[in-house]
């Protein structure tokens, strides 16, 4: 996707129904999401590595997303959202996950 003449990777977030972040891993650093906005983490605040800590994770697609989504609501309770959202630096990545330095939420998905 290009905006403002850029070209940003989109992928999948899961977030809690106020959308915050899931707090996966015993994450103490819930992040407040808007629709529409740029969310970005501080240089100090991100890391390029496999690690948990310092950055945003996504789901690398829509398939993803929806295991995680069903897996917040059978052991959490929790009846999380779905949103497509643009990706600025890529920090990690593997074959199911992006951790990136901000997001921009662009549109919830219906599932």
């Amino acid at each position: 996707m290009i905006m403002k003449g850029r070209k940003h990777l989109l992928a999948y977030k899961v977030v809690t129904n106020d959308m915050k972040s899931l707090g996966l891993r015993k994450n103490p650093n819930i992040m407040q999401f808007d629709l529409g906005k740029w969310i970005y983490l501080q240089p100090n605040e991100t890391e390029k590595s496999k690690r948990d800590w310092g950055g945003i994770w996504a789901a690398i697609d829509l398939s993803n997303a929806k295991k995680l989504a069903k897996y917040m609501k059978s052991k959490h309770q929790i009846s999380p959202r779905i949103f497509k959202v643009a990706l600025d630096q890529i920090l990690f990545f593997n074959s199911y996950r992006i951790k990136t330095n901000g997001v921009n939420f662009l549109e919830e998905i219906l599932y």
